[in-house]
């Protein structure tokens, strides 16, 4: 048997297994890029659904904030499908497909999001139940979607962000409006905003240069 036919090494299985984890650190979206787009979107989509409805006699919010929460939403989403895709760039493979793919669900969904929601908006629905449906459909598949995530990159931290996230969309849809946006912008973007913060100065968190050193 030639050295060429031998079974595999120790040495050769350990380089191997380390330039699978290096590839999947390439591919693992940031953290704080992620979390970051969407904490802002939250905390300033719903923190301006909340502040205009107080002005309003029926505590609705202005056209106008619900046009600037679509658009962050809109705008979170397609950071999210670039950054993405960027990392899985000259990787090829079926992990980096899955990572693309995974990336721009969340600019097809949120904008499919955004057409449903505006045709919903022609039709005669009381002003309070159309908050609802306005809030609950996108809190959900962004929970939803963050659970993908977790199962897409093995992140825990991820599933148990996004279970949080859809917990607090269940629970606003029992919290009288406007109050509830509120509650979605310091309990929803508020925490996205500390785990983006948290992945920062995390202790050990492998840096930008040392990932792409990999």
């Amino acid at each position: 048997m030639s050295q060429d036919d031998s079974p595999m090494n120790l040495e050769q299985a350990a380089h191997l297994l380390e330039g699978g984890g290096a590839v999947r650190l390439r591919l693992e979206p940031d953290r704080r890029i992620l979390f970051g787009a969407w904490g802002i979107a939250w905390l300033v989509g719903y923190g301006a659904l909340w502040w205009t409805a107080q002005a309003t006699s029926d505590q609705t919010p202005t056209a106008l904030a619900f046009a600037l929460f679509a658009f962050l939403l809109v705008a979170a989403s397609l950071v999210t499908a670039v950054h993405t895709s960027r990392r899985a760039a000259g990787v090829r493979g079926a992990s980096a497909k899955t990572g693309e793919m995974y990336g721009w669900s969340w600019a097809v969904t949120f904008l499919a999001v955004s057409v449903v929601l505006g045709s919903l908006s022609r039709f005669d629905i009381p002003p309070q139940q159309f908050a609802v449906i306005a809030n609950v459909i996108p809190v959900l598949l962004v929970g939803a979607l963050y659970m993908a995530g977790a199962a897409t990159y093995r992140e825990t931290s991820w599933f148990v962000l996004g279970a949080w996230i859809s917990a607090v969309g269940a629970v606003a849809t029992v919290i009288d409006m406007p109050t509830a946006y509120l509650v979605m912008a310091l309990a929803g973007g508020g925490v996205m905003l500390g785990v983006a913060a948290w992945a920062q100065i995390s202790p050990g968190r492998p840096s930008p240069s040392a990932k792409r050193a990999s």
